[in-house]
């Protein structure tokens, strides 16, 4: 009793001040009334005193959450089947305290849970058969309406089921003896048998079953009240009101004394028992451990032989080793976990200028020091990172320099421990002269297509701005002309500006700052930028992410990138259609797949997509896709495409992990 005056106090210090304090916040919303059902007779959770009085845990929670909202509750007891049907039909707007399920999910919007409940199984005292849910089969049981027992008894076979209007009622049944068992809520049926003193004629049986959150429950109609709800019990329980609550409410657990003996019990038969075996092992192993001295010196001869063989066959692994790797056409070097050298290949060793005496030497004595950062020689070795076709420049001769392609693997064992790294490289210097006469080629005829789509694209709004122009002598003096001109000028000189900035995108890309960022935050930030678009098309989002992926590039470039996809993939599909977000990992790459059921794209204008100034659209410049081809590129990523006419399309990009 003293703790309950001393939470009325403070529930009524708290209104006092609250009101004091902010009278016209409290006046508005105390227009606000939700109406709110619940159980009447689920103790101590919620139910009706011996004065008619509407008490306990839940109605305390939801009145510390209307002090803390401003939102007045009214409150409406009913047996639990029938607040569950109040709440479907509309005659109430929540219901202040349910078990989350999958199946109610489905049903209902839940609050964040603020409780942690699970049933029980009793039995009479004396019943010695019924340990755990399997015993059940064939018995009769009893259960509350629209409880979420029913659900856990559905699997167990020729059980007859006997429901009631509450669990007072179940428990009655039991000692009464019409029922074999009673599955409900631990508390609420420890409650009632303390209640009415009969706890020394049942017991609980089993592991606590279907562990639970409990939570505020409404229609997804009213979910908007949920938000209200969540912020009002994160706040209860960071200023201690909801310890105070759950204190009054449960600061002791009944526990049958019988079940606590037994339990005691059990535990000094399990250490007895233990006490035995373990003396009994250790006379056991004295009496066995002499003949095991003799066997165990018998097979360490059988050992050593092996080991000679196995030095045999170990010297003959290392040579063909040694000739697999002079075979190769790449220079291979092996280092230790110490980043020692040790095996090097022939080929590694002409171009380097070295002899085989550089085995067991650090890498940094090396040559391949010079054009290697020693950082990711560490991060392959202590981290496993690996670095696949990475080119750099070694200007070993004073007057030109060699370009050099190099990757790096992690050797390790067959647990997974790092034991060493593979360096992999090649002089790349003639392919990428032949590379830059291609691509100056392919330059050449991209700007024969520039100028071509250039002309084009700037051709239109200066004939429009021309036309305009000449046609103002005549009629300046009609306003309505002069609004239009201004209008239409601006319009056509605006379209100018954007073409031009788009040309400095395309042909100046900013450089890129790779950063380890989530793509899970980003592709959320953009699904949040482009919703009314997809709620123009009504469309369908799904995600398929294999968790929190992670990507290393430049975060506002791939942003970029995404929204680009993204928004094409919009405006090709059909209304009332579905866009699939995917995130993975593959090999050492993050891989994003944007995929769309609209339109599609044919097998003669695919190859042209990325293509600048090619598009289909009516008023669309085909800057977009060039653009994120060029990002995609900056970031040492790819993009690829796949489409079928009127089936749609997936746009696949490749980002560094």
């Amino acid at each position: 009793m003293r703790n309950l005056h001393t939470i009325c106090a403070v529930i009524t210090v708290y209104l006092f001040f609250f009101c004091c304090f902010f009278p016209s916040s409290v006046h508005s919303e105390a227009q606000k009334v939700i109406r709110v059902a619940g159980d009447n007779n689920f103790p101590p959770f919620e139910y009706l005193s011996d004065s008619g009085v509407y008490t306990g845990f839940n109605v305390d929670i939801m009145n510390a959450i209307s002090i803390e909202t401003g939102i007045r509750f009214e409150y409406y007891p009913m047996p639990w089947n029938e607040a569950v049907q109040a709440m479907r039909t509309g005659k109430v707007d929540a219901i202040q305290g349910m078990k989350y399920s999958q199946e109610r999910e489905e049903i209902y919007d839940f609050s964040a849970p603020y409780f942690t409940s699970s049933q029980g199984i009793f039995v009479l005292k004396d019943n010695m058969y019924i340990r755990k849910i399997e015993d059940l089969k064939g018995r009769k049981v009893a259960v509350q309406k629209g409880d979420v027992a029913s659900g856990l008894l559905s699997k167990v076979d020729g059980l007859q089921l006997v429901e009631t209007n509450n669990q007072q009622e179940a428990v009655q049944s039991l000692i009464d003896g019409k029922v074999d068992a009673f599955i409900g809520n631990r508390i609420t049926g420890q409650y009632f048998l303390q209640k009415n003193e009969q706890q020394s004629l049942i017991k609980i049986v089993g592991e606590p079953l279907d562990t639970t959150k409990y939570a505020v429950a409404v229609m997804p109609k009213n979910k908007e009240l949920l938000t209200l709800f969540n912020q009002a019990i994160s706040q209860i329980k960071k200023d201690g009101t909801y310890e105070k609550i759950e204190k009054k409410w449960f600061g002791e657990y009944i526990l049958p004394n019988t079940q606590r003996l037994r339990k005691t019990l059990l535990y000094l038969e399990i250490g007895l028992i233990l006490t035995f075996i373990v003396i009994s092992l250790i006379l056991w192993w004295n009496l066995s451990l002499k003949r095991e001295v003799a066997k165990r010196t018998e097979q360490i001869e059988h050992v050593n032989k092996d080991l000679e063989e196995k030095m045999l066959l170990l010297e003959e692994n290392i040579n063909f080793q040694q000739q697999v790797l002079n075979s190769a056409y790449s220079s291979l070097i092996t280092l230790n976990q110490q980043g020692l050298v040790s095996m090097i290949n022939v080929r590694a060793m002409e171009y380097l200028g070295v002899d085989g005496n550089v085995v067991g030497k650090r890498f940094q004595d090396l040559p391949t020091a010079r054009f290697i950062p020693e950082k990711e020689i560490k991060a392959a070795l202590e981290k496993k990172r690996v670095f696949l076709q990475k080119e750099t420049v070694w200007s070993h001769y004073a007057s030109k320099k060699r370009h050099i392609t190099y990757s790096m693997y992690p050797i390790q064992t067959i647990g997974g421990e790092s034991v060493g790294a593979v360096l992999n490289f090649f002089d790349s210097t003639e392919q990428k002269q032949l590379e830059r006469k291609v691509a100056q080629d392919d330059r050449l005829r991209s700007l024969g297509q520039l100028v071509a789509g250039i002309a084009h694209e700037i051709r239109n709004p200066l004939t429009s701005i021309l036309t305009y122009t000449q046609l103002l002598p005549k009629k300046f003096a009609s306003a309505d002309f002069r609004t239009f001109f201004s209008e239409q000028v601006t319009s056509e000189i605006t379209r100018l500006n954007t073409l031009i900035n788009d040309l400095l995108d395309y042909s100046r890309p900013k450089k890129s700052e790779p950063v380890t960022f989530s793509l899970n935050d980003a592709m959320a930030g953009i699904e949040l930028l482009l919703k009314p678009k997809i709620k123009e098309k009504n469309l369908s989002i799904v995600r398929e992410f294999a968790g929190d992926i992670q990507a290393t590039a430049d975060k506002q470039q791939i942003k970029q990138v995404l929204v680009n996809v993204i928004l094409n993939a919009i405006q090709a599909s059909n209304i009332g259609g579905t866009l699939i977000f995917r995130a993975y990992y593959r090999d050492v790459f993050t891989v994003v797949e944007i995929e769309d059921e609209g339109i599609g794209i044919s097998e003669e204008d695919i190859d042209k997509i990325f293509e600048p100034f090619y598009t289909r659209k009516p008023n669309g410049v085909g800057l977009g896709l060039s653009i994120t081809y060029q990002l995609v590129k900056e970031n040492d990523g790819t993009i690829e495409t796949r489409s079928e006419v009127g089936k749609g399309t997936v746009v696949t990009i490749c980002l560094q992990h």
